[in-house]
């Protein structure tokens, strides 16, 4: 059983939240170990070490299924992202990326913008943490920047992410966004091994050791 929920918010150009929760295992989902609660991106629960994770991946609708849709449906997003820092502080105690890019493209119909797919593009990747509350096996990542929307101009939109590598084969992998300035998120809940990520239905998560 799932909730899917969609908000519109009239104010802005783009607005949509869609978030899924789960109270079924979904096929293809990693159980939580025994004794092991789901554990999620907590504020506080992060610390400032070089960090390094690249890949790519796609996200099925519902976000929390583990299969793909038939590629005329459209009914998916797929993203390249990759994120690294040397564990560096600024005054603020924000932990800076060195350096980092995300492309999101949202192929859903009722998202497009102009007769053309939503697309996100990173501007600048400005910080980024390593969770250490999320059960993903190889690394847990939350990080972001600004973005500029492709479709209208709109830039210097603030993003965040969150990003799990929960091992192979990449299926099992983690990833969510959001955009606030324009109402826009993907996120699960109790799905993955660490909320508030959806599953990927394509590509893999890989998290570098960098020591």
């Amino acid at each position: 059983m799932f909730k899917l929920r969609t908000l519109a918010m009239l104010a802005a150009p783009i607005g949509v939240v869609l978030i899924a929760s789960s109270c079924d295992r979904q096929p293809g989902a990693v159980a939580p170990g025994i004794g092991k609660p789901l554990a999620h991106f907590q504020p506080g629960n992060f610390v400032c070490v070089p960090v390094k994770i690249t890949g790519g991946g796609r996200i099925d609708y519902p976000p929390e299924q583990a299969e793909k849709n038939p590629p005329a449906s459209h009914e998916y997003e797929t993203f390249g992202a990759h994120v690294m820092g040397s564990g560096q502080q600024d005054a603020n105690g924000v932990c800076l990326a060195d350096k980092g890019a995300l492309e999101w493209v949202d192929h859903r119909p009722e998202m497009e913008v102009n007769g053309h797919p939503l697309n996100l593009h990173a501007t600048e990747v400005t910080f980024a943490e390593v969770a250490t509350d999320a059960s993903c096996t190889d690394g847990a990542v939350h990080w972001g920047g600004k973005l500029r929307v492709q479709n209208t101009g709109q830039s210097d939109l603030d993003f965040e992410v969150w990003d799990c590598d929960n091992g192979e084969p990449g299926r099992n992998d983690g990833f969510a966004i959001s955009v606030p300035a324009i109402d826009y998120a993907v996120q699960c809940f109790t799905v993955t091994p660490a909320d508030p990520t959806c599953y990927l239905t394509g590509g893999n998560r890989q998290f570098h050791p960098t020591h």
